[in-house]
């Protein structure tokens, strides 16, 4: 498939996606340079950093001084990137014990890892109506949330709801009848998370989690690369920034929110959109365990050394770890929490790893490490 292909092609292919960054990925309402500035800034980052320069408009590199620019990692979707992470840190012949969310929550459940609760799986070739019948037979919760097995950026994910209406599928702002409801692929049904009020005070209608990067370095430490906090917005039950959520990047040493949440094309929030909660400064509830527990997983799968740990906190306090990413975003992760090798412990890593891929990262290691 062309996601894996050979780097010569998948280089040419990204070439030919250009314009796409310039037509799509940039808010020019706000951007403060001309168009001819920023078609010579994606050939610099295309060509002299070797970089996809999908980041270039969602971490707004239009306002930041080149000379900081290769403390972005970048896309890890440009063939440098993706053939040296698939060579050292994520190896794809693993990647199925995460993309499948039904295989991941055994494997966490057999280290003692705190998940949703998974009540059945669907599966689309028949039968699925009658085991979400089940399913609210045997639990007495209203409402129960269907995930796509080897869904992604919350894609796929709807609501089942029982009411004197009947059962009904509310996909987005649509309700269908469950006599109605066509499953598009296998799925599992599991309970809805009861978060922290904490945290529903900032937006109570998703399940709002902290996605955690954690790296295995050579030296069989985890090293915990970048953390988000995400929200959802409007009746959105996903927080999901694809989706049209939006994230603040989290503190690693405080666990205190940063000053801004951004959308996905870059919007900055000083507040959340419907609560208007401040975000600056806001206390993850439990950090500690939030951070336990990402490197109890990451240190137990260290057979795959970079992974993207989504992690939400009950109405218990306690962590609940919701899913593992094998390909977490690293432009989400330098959008909302500043560039990656701006810390020397993920630049030296990362140069262990034989990660870095440029000179002007390479000569980073001097002035830094």
């Amino acid at each position: 498939m062309l996601a894996e292909s050979h780097p010569l092609i998948r280089r040419i292919l990204r070439f030919l996606m250009l314009p796409y960054c310039f037509l799509y990925l940039i808010k020019w309402e706000e951007c403060t340079k001309s168009r001819f500035a920023v078609i010579c800034d994606l050939f610099d980052l295309f060509f002299r950093h070797k970089t996809f320069p999908d980041h270039y408009g969602p971490c707004r590199l239009w306002e930041i001084d080149k000379r900081k620019w290769p403390l972005y990692y970048g896309s890890s979707y440009h063939p440098y990137q993706r053939a040296r992470l698939r060579k050292k840190v994520q190896r794809y012949e693993y990647q199925l014990l995460f993309n499948d969310k039904f295989v991941c929550e055994l494997l966490c459940k057999g280290l003692g890892v705190n998940n949703p609760q998974t009540l059945c799986v669907l599966e689309k070739e028949g039968g699925y109506r009658i085991k979400i019948e089940d399913c609210f037979k045997k639990d007495a919760d209203e409402v129960l949330i269907i995930k796509p097995i080897q869904g992604h950026a919350g894609l796929g994910i709807v609501l089942a709801m029982n009411s004197n209406l009947g059962i009904q599928i509310k996909a987005r702002s649509k309700m269908i009848p469950l006599a109605e409801f066509i499953l598009p692929e296998d799925a599992i049904v599991q309970k809805i998370v009861k978060q922290d009020e904490r945290i529903a005070l900032i937006s109570k209608h998703s399940i709002n989690t902290i996605r955690v990067v954690t790296l295995y370095t050579r030296d069989e430490k985890v090293l915990i690369v970048s953390a988000t906090m995400r929200f959802g917005v409007g009746d959105a039950f996903v927080d999901n920034w694809s989706a049209g959520g939006v994230a603040a990047g989290v503190d690693l040493t405080t666990g205190k929110l940063k000053r801004f949440a951004f959308d996905k094309r870059g919007t900055r929030y000083l507040n959340h959109p419907l609560s208007n909660v401040r975000f600056e400064n806001f206390q993850v509830p439990e950090w500690e365990k939030i951070l336990y527990l990402a490197t109890l997983v990451q240190k137990e799968f260290s057979f795959y050394r970079l992974l993207g740990m989504d992690i939400a906190v009950n109405d218990n306090s306690e962590p609940i770890l919701i899913e593992v990413n094998a390909n977490p975003d690293i432009i989400f992760q330098e959008q909302t929490s500043g560039p990656l090798l701006e810390n020397p412990q993920v630049l030296n890593a990362f140069a262990e790893y034989e990660l870095l891929v440029n000179k002007h990262q390479k000569k980073l290691l001097g002035i830094m490490g």
